[in-house]
Order: structure tokens, then sequence, then C-alpha cells
């Protein structure tokens, strides 16, 4: 078992319409938003393509938006003194990348470049990534994952090896559409189950480019599969949550589930 320090982890989601291509609107609705944050949390998160959403304007938006978006994320980090993650898309090489960026002290401590591309403008445009990342925030291992990648379990599937536990928090961020909302809930709950660990899933509302809607109802699920927050239907939302360290550890040690999973 990971032998860290049993400290909590506050986090605060960011659950927020997209205008498809208003870039510097977006940027600035979610400014007004973190005004009313009541305290500084270890990390805030932004939900997948956060600046613009999907529409056909994406590689345009890759070229002309990408510093202003990461500066944004920056300066975030800076204000509030916290960690930063967020989605964009990001030219690289002459390839499209669904990228998630972590941010700490003004800088990308780690990447991810979606792995699962969803069918139609995203697989048509973008590039799939190959590999994932866990990163290490305040003694949590955290797997930082986007939208389509939730229904595969084997990416997302956690691990025991040399006496630890790969990651302690699932973290998805996504654009999951509204007709399929009890579909996302369902998933985020079985990969807690299955992992031993928190799960969280930010959704996005509103319309994209495509006219597809999104309703939010982002989570945040104990490694029981219990939701233990969960924002409003369709609103401009601030979820802030605590998960609490002790009860991980315990249901791991009381009941070691991960001394039995596949390898």
């Amino acid at each position: 078992m990971n032998n860290l320090p049993q400290k909590d982890l506050h986090l605060c989601l960011i659950q927020s319409d997209i205008h498809p291509v208003c870039v510097e609107d977006n940027l600035n609705r979610y400014r007004i938003l973190l005004e009313n944050m009541q305290s500084n949390p270890d990390m805030i998160v932004f939900s997948e393509m956060f600046a613009c959403g999907f529409s056909d304007h994406v590689v345009q938006i890759a070229r002309d938006y990408t510093v202003l978006c990461l500066d944004f994320l920056y300066r975030i980090s800076q204000k509030y003194m916290t960690d930063v993650v967020a989605s964009l898309p990001v030219l690289e090489n002459g390839n499209l990348y669904n990228r998630l960026v972590y941010i700490r002290d003004k800088n990308i401590i780690a990447q991810y470049d979606k792995r699962h591309l969803f069918f139609g403008c995203e697989k048509r445009l973008f590039t799939r990534g190959e590999t994932k990342m866990i990163v290490n925030k305040s003694g949590w291992n955290i797997l930082p994952l986007i939208c389509y990648d939730i229904r595969f379990p084997n990416w997302c599937r956690n691990y025991y090896k040399n006496d630890t536990i790969a990651y302690d928090c699932l973290l998805l961020i996504a654009n999951f559409p509204a007709s399929r909302s009890n579909i996302l809930k369902s998933l985020l709950v079985a990969r807690a189950i299955e992992n031993q660990s928190y799960v969280i899933g930010l959704n996005r509302i509103g319309k994209d480019g495509f006219e597809n809607v999104h309703c939010g109802n982002s989570i945040v699920i104990s490694p029981f599969g219990k939701i233990i927050a969960e924002a409003p239907f369709c609103e401009n939302y601030l979820l802030s949550v605590k998960i609490e360290r002790l009860i991980i550890d315990k249901l791991r040690e009381n009941f070691p589930v991960y001394k039995d999973w596949d390898e």
C-alpha cells in the first residue's frame, strides 16, 4: 500500500457553458465564476475543450488561441495558488491534439493527449494520444482522462505492483451529451468500484458547434460507488468538494480487492 501522508484534497470543479468559437467570452465567464469561490482549493478543474468546445473551427482556434488559453490557465494557477487542469486543441508537428494540461506554479508539469477519439468531428480532425499519465498532488496519485475514455475499462484500469496502487483518483473532464447522461453516471460509478478509487466527472453544459446539448450533472464518487457531490442540472456552477484520504485507505485496508486484480 502507498505509505503517503493522509491529506484530504479540496477541488473546485467548474461546470460551465462553452460558446462555440467565442474563446475570449468563455474565458471571461470563467473569471466571473471564480470570483464566487469561497476559498482557494488544491485544484481547479475546467472541462474538456474548456475555451471553445467542439466545432468545425477547432483547427483555427488552435492556431490563434493556444497561447491565450495557456496564459489564462497560468494566471488562474498563480492568482489562486493552486493546480489547474483543462483540455484544449493544440497543433503540434502538423497534428491536432485534444490535450489535457496539468499546470502547477505557472508550468505544465504533465500533459495527456486524448486516446479515444469520438466518431465524427473529433476522429476526423484530431490525432489520438498513446500514453497515459499519473500526476501526484499532496500524496494523491491522480489519473486524468477525457470524456470518451471512460467507456474503455482497460484504459481506465488501476493496477497493483510493488506494494503500490497506481492511482487514488480518476479525474474525467468531458463534453458528454445530455442524451447519454445516465450512461456517463453509470460508467463513472463502475470505474470507482472496480478500481477502488475516487472518481470525479466534470461535464459541460449548453450547446456545442454541432447543436449537441450537454446538461452537466458533474459528480464526485467515493471508492464505494456512492455519489458524494453533484452539480445542478444545466447550471453554470462551481462544485466545491473535499475527498477524504482516510476513507480510501480504510477501504483498501479492510477490503483489499486490489490484491486480486488481474495483471
